[in-house]
């Protein structure tokens, strides 16, 4: 499929294979997503992979990917006691440090599902591309049958490359932008940083379900971590990903050159690279209004 197709394919609306890469312990938004994907009628959740990451949550990028894993099963099993959707662990470092692609049970999985499915497999990367580019290197041809939705990096018009996800792998996003596999890039500031919640919103899901109440209760602790001011807001812009499959009206997306990021950590431009899908602007009151409607729609088992 053309970078065309595939763009008019994310807004047709039709019900889609997904996996979902999502580094569940580092914030509080992955959980939503994670909700959000195994809720949504549009999404066809075929697994859910493990992401290392390294921060004060954990002690190095294995222990982030096993807490992590951890946690997937956690939210899982409040949204369904009895989920069949198979959940694996990813990289236990990064290709960073490592110099080339890690293996893992979700790299070996992610190449299976890609090579035996009959139609196109969207990954939501939320985290981390470690697990997606060591996949890419060790089946390249792969590239021909899944699509890449990824919250890395920021807007290209601006000189500043230190978002979080990009930075832990910086290699990886590196070998993802060349590996020429149809992407559609969503950077952080100013574009799916407008995603915040506040107090009041959060409690709105009080009572709904049990992963309501979780969602709430770990959105609240952070409040109540930062002070409880009541002009308190967070951004939870991992929804994205799934909202723009599930509500692709909610997206503005427009096909350009795909970017370098360079070994400088700025971006750099050839207008004869590959094209790929750039996500312009996104619409916050859609986003939310589709994401709290489907949280609430659970009723617990």
């Amino acid at each position: 499929m053309t970078i065309e197709q595939i763009l008019a394919d994310i807004k047709s609306g039709r019900r889609k294979k997904v996996i979902l890469d999502t580094d569940a312990y580092n914030e509080i938004d992955d959980q939503y997503a994670l909700t959000y994907c195994y809720l949504a009628d549009s999404i066809d959740l075929q697994a859910v992979y493990a992401v290392p990451f390294h921060n004060d949550k954990s002690t190095g990028f294995e222990d982030g990917m096993v807490k992590s894993y951890e946690e997937i099963k956690k939210v899982l099993n409040m949204i369904d006691p009895d989920y069949t959707t198979p959940v694996f662990e990813g990289s236990r470092t990064t290709i960073e440090v490592s110099g080339g692609p890690v293996d893992s049970p979700a790299a070996r999985n992610l190449i299976e599902v890609v090579k035996n499915s009959d139609e196109i497999v969207y990954v939501l990367a939320i985290g981390a591309i470690t697990n997606v580019s060591s996949a890419l290197m060790m089946d390249p041809s792969i590239k021909d049958n899944m699509a890449v939705i990824w919250l890395g990096g920021n807007q290209i018009e601006g000189d500043n490359l230190g978002e979080f996800n990009l930075v832990q792998d910086f290699t990886a996003g590196q070998i993802l932008l060349n590996s020429g596999v149809p992407l559609l890039l969503c950077p952080a500031w100013f574009i799916v940083s407008v995603l915040t919640t506040n107090i009041e919103l959060t409690r709105d899901l009080m009572g709904y379900n049990k992963v309501c109440n979780y969602l709430a209760g770990i959105t609240e602790q952070t409040w109540r971590d930062a002070g409880e001011n009541p002009s308190w807001v967070r951004t939870i812009w991992d929804i994205a990903a799934p909202a723009i499959l599930d509500n692709p009206d909610c997206a503005e997306i427009e096909i350009i050159p795909t970017p370098i990021f360079t070994d400088q950590r700025i971006y750099a431009f050839d207008s004869t690279r590959h094209k790929m899908m750039y996500l312009k602007s996104i619409n916050r009151e859609k986003v939310f209004d589709a994401t709290w409607k489907i949280l609430k729609s659970l009723k617990d088992k």
